[in-house]
């Protein structure tokens, strides 16, 4: 909430205005939706493409924000024909980037239950073909998540789809690589990599080659 008293501090009135001007020029990238831009830095640059034929659809507030200061720009570039839905509130940090390939879809559920659900910064999703991230997401700082390896290995197909439940998290400098089906309420421990095979809800994840470490947890993003 802004107070009179910020409103007569002429620095305070510039950045506010240049976060207000923004939020409103890049909501309007929005093709679907009742949602919204909301840049929370007027340091952090949003770097936003969309290619011919490409949506982004939007159900809920998309926030922009810094995660310890940091003014590392914000990049979503969508292919030919690709779509990217957030189907509820949703927060990106700094540093983080969005791509999808020609005719790939990417999917968040955005908030339900948690207080906020998002990115918190230095991440990189790039979509071949399809990633689903559901419903309370909670994502930290480094993290790879990808459904191709972006190369031929032999015959070996490229491409497989990823699929992260509801209410997953994934700590900080983990990857999430392609083929990987997580369960709903699970946690991927720090440092862990995670390809090409199916968990179970509640599992918490952690190693190289990711396993499961302990089954039934629960976990909350407030303490």
């Amino acid at each position: 909430m802004i107070e009179k008293k910020d409103m007569i501090n002429p620095v305070f009135v510039i950045k506010y205005l240049i976060c207000k001007i923004k939020s409103i020029y890049y909501s309007c990238y929005i093709d679907d939706g009742n949602g919204r831009f909301i840049i929370q830095d007027p340091n952090i640059k949003l770097r936003l493409k969309k290619n011919k034929g490409s949506k982004l659809l939007v159900n809920g507030t998309v926030i922009i924000n810094s995660h310890i200061g940091g003014i590392n720009p914000v990049v979503i570039s969508l292919g030919v024909d690709s779509i990217l839905e957030i189907a509820g509130d949703f927060s990106i940090g700094n540093g983080v980037k969005i791509i999808l390939e020609e005719k790939a879809v990417l999917y968040f559920g955005g908030k339900e239950i948690e207080s906020a659900s998002g990115i918190t910064s230095d991440t990189i999703i790039m979509c071949n073909k399809k990633i689903s991230i559901g419903k309370d997401f909670l994502c930290a700082w480094g993290v790879f998540i990808t459904d191709s390896d972006w190369h031929s290995i032999g015959d070996q197909f490229h491409q497989a789809d990823v699929s992260i439940g509801n209410h997953v998290w994934i700590a900080n400098n983990s990857s999430v690589l392609k083929g990987s089906n997580i369960g709903d309420n699970s946690i991927i421990a720090s440092q862990s990599k995670v390809i090409n095979k199916i968990f179970t809800s509640n599992s918490m994840l952690a190693g190289i080659p990711a396993r499961v470490v302990k089954d039934d947890i629960t976990w909350s993003r407030d303490v």
